[in-house]
């Protein structure tokens, strides 16, 4: 779908290049000439880059006040598309990845759970979300952890790995996680803690390079399992996700927007191998997580 896209979108910007070319030639010879409106028309559609191009290149239009604001407005329009495009193609790569989705009293029923068993996945990585001042998790982190506890006592996966934001002393994501499984019940020597989870990207990131990870369930809300599941597929790591949309959660729309252009943003980090904020001595998933409580 991608490869398509980008086809399509290199034609245009021929085509909006090709005509600045023409009509430069067109202006020299004094005969009819190709409408601005026309120019602008494939400028806008995603043949900004092409259109500027034209300008420098042709030395044309370059004083014309509905160039001088039409362009850089058609560069605008165009990045919003393509950061559009590129969400949507993050989504479809991975739609088929999402197994199951928690209901509100957080189950999974018979027939995905031995499903999920038989994937042999080594554990569970359930992202950071906010806390607050008081030590308590967010509704959002809360349903987060009950699946991944849910998973563990399942038996569907041997071990947590909780990822998230422990960059400043007075905000700590992990220790809150951290005690939160430790009093439903799961023993602290399966439990793998990252404090460097600053961001979607880097959590998933990490699982493969510091805790050696090579196959695992993701656990976060389905809006943002598309991104982390993306970005797990394209670092070679073998991942489902199970969402843990167990209520209604206040700012959503706010964070479907953003999530658009978080995509965008991973797809290029994803296509360089981008490494993450921290690196760090490997604890193998498969092995004691004692160094990761440090």
């Amino acid at each position: 779908m991608l490869k398509y896209a980008l086809i399509v979108i290199l034609i245009l910007n021929l085509i909006s290049f090709t005509l600045m070319g023409i009509d430069k030639r067109l202006a020299i010879a004094g005969k009819r000439r190709i409408p601005e409106s026309t120019l602008l028309f494939w400028g806008f559609l995603m043949g900004g880059p092409g259109l500027l191009l034209g300008s420098l290149v042709f030395h044309h239009k370059t004083r014309k006040w509905k160039f001088r604001l039409g362009i850089p407005a058609a560069l605008i329009v165009n990045v919003l598309v393509a950061v559009i495009l590129l969400s949507a193609f993050v989504c479809y790569d991975v739609r088929s990845d999402i197994a199951y989705k928690t209901g509100y009293d957080c189950t999974i029923d018979e027939a995905t759970a031995a499903e999920l068993k038989d994937g042999g996945y080594q554990c569970a990585l359930v992202l950071g979300c906010a806390v607050y001042a008081d030590g308590e998790p967010s509704a959002m982190l809360r349903d987060r952890l009950d699946t991944g506890i849910m998973l563990y006592k399942e038996g569907i996966v041997p071990k947590l790995l909780l990822s998230g934001d422990h960059g400043q002393v007075e905000y700590d994501e992990i220790s809150v996680m951290y005690n939160y499984c430790l009093e439903a019940g799961v023993p602290s020597d399966d439990i793998f803690l990252d404090h460097a989870g600053f961001s979607t990207y880097d959590s998933v990131y990490r699982a493969q390079s510091i805790f050696c990870v090579e196959s695992m369930i993701v656990v976060t809300q389905t809006y943002h399992e598309f991104r982390a599941l993306y970005t797990a597929e394209q670092l070679g790591i073998d991942a489902v996700g199970v969402s843990s949309d167990q209520q209604s959660y206040a700012g959503a729309t706010y964070r479907e927007v953003r999530e658009v252009l978080a995509r965008a943003k991973d797809f290029f980090k994803v296509l360089v191998k981008a490494p993450p904020v921290y690196g760090g001595d490997q604890i193998p998933i498969t092995g004691s997580p004692e160094m990761s409580h440090v």
